[in-house]
């Protein structure tokens, strides 16, 4: 029996799962994909996870048409990341593997989109390496599958008879062999007429236009749709960031809105460590590659510093940058970047954002009333 179908087998909660798709909880090392909306994934027990060096999860797509997957880090505890003294660096001996991204430490609350091509897989890859790491780790997060336009690029390259031929969700195959076709209307199938149980199923052939308000632009691994919050990096509780990584944040935004970063935290390596204080572009990241450089930084650009609009930098990094404002103009996107060095100042950032309205769309506006 595929795990999907663990969520209800009655005719009852099957037709509740048209309504509302339910949250099924995926297994470790199932050996089978979970095929929902929304899944639910546990770390085992402590005795079942005592006995594992690795636990994977396979999540197949809800439908011909899933573009992204939102994966929310409701719990994420896993051992911190340790300095490999051999090569100098930091590494990840104990961690999740999601596509590109490798994450250790403590990154509760956090959340990342991943892209999928048509009918892509996705895979979770839990690797604990110690009997002390399988003791120390636990997680719960929350998987929603998102749905593309049928014209987008998530299904241009899709076969033309599958663009003209729609998928229906997976449990209504399961339906039509069940229940009489006089029930949905129509005389040329299961979903044809007018009826209403026919345009519900015709509904459930199409993304959910709510999917639409979820889906983050191209490139975001990380996409915020309220106009305030906070932001922090990876790992931040554990009071180091993630090595070797590279990852965007997107909020959302008009063109005619400007966006507040108020800094809370700020502790980034730079080139000249020695030198107290704050970093600009080039402090932070070398034009020319080498090895060992120094490449830590938080890129914001269309920036400035409040109460010094003559320093408009691109590249952010070092320490003294707590209790500042920065304000930024559309597109609002920041990237954050680390190598694979460490230093006691790897700590982080934290930070507060909150989108308004121009202070020239402002002036626009008084300009008009008067």
């Amino acid at each position: 029996m595929e795990l999907h179908w663990l969520c209800g087998t009655t005719l009852s909660l099957v037709l509740l799962l048209w309504v509302s798709p339910v949250r099924c909880q995926a297994q470790c090392n199932a050996g089978t994909a979970a095929r929902q909306k929304r899944i639910v994934i546990r770390s085992p027990g402590a005795g079942q996870l005592g006995e594992l060096d690795r636990c994977q999860y396979r999540v197949a797509p809800w439908s011909t048409q899933v573009c992204q997957v939102r994966i929310d880090f409701e719990r994420l505890e896993l051992p911190q990341p340790q300095l490999n003294a051999s090569t100098g660096t930091v590494e990840c001996g104990d961690f999740l593997q999601v596509q590109r991204f490798r994450l250790c430490g403590r990154s509760s609350g956090q959340h990342l989109y991943v892209p999928l091509h048509r009918g892509q897989e996705l895979q979770l890859l839990f690797v604990l390496a110690t009997p002390l790491s399988r003791q120390q780790s636990t997680w719960q997060m929350t998987l929603t599958q998102l749905e593309c336009p049928r014209d987008s690029l998530a299904v241009a390259n899709a076969p033309k008879s599958a663009l003209e031929q729609p998928r229906v969700r997976p449990f209504l195959p399961f339906m039509s062999n069940l229940l009489p076709r006089t029930i949905f209307g129509g005389e040329t199938g299961i979903g044809s007429g007018q009826g209403p149980a026919a345009q519900l199923i015709q509904s459930l052939r199409s993304p959910s236009q709510a999917d639409l308000e979820l889906l983050a632009p191209m490139g975001c691994d990380q996409y915020w749709r309220s106009q305030t919050g906070g932001i922090v990096s990876f790992n931040f509780a554990g009071g180091i960031y993630m090595p070797s990584m590279r990852y965007s944040i997107c909020v959302k935004g008009a063109l005619d809105s400007e966006i507040s970063y108020k800094i809370e935290h700020f502790e980034l390596s730079k080139t000249d460590a020695d030198r107290a204080g704050p970093g600009y572009d080039t402090d932070c990241r070398s034009t020319v590659r080498t090895a060992g450089r120094v490449s830590d930084y938080l890129l914001i650009p269309n920036s400035y510093v409040i109460n010094q609009p003559e320093l408009q930098p691109t590249y952010y990094c070092g320490n003294g940058l707590a209790g500042r404002e920065l304000v930024a103009r559309p597109p609002f996107v920041i990237h954050f970047s680390s190598d694979a060095q460490t230093s006691a100042s790897e700590t982080g950032f934290q930070l507060t954002y909150a989108v308004r309205q121009s202070q020239e769309q402002q002036q626009q506006q008084f300009q008009v009333e008067l």
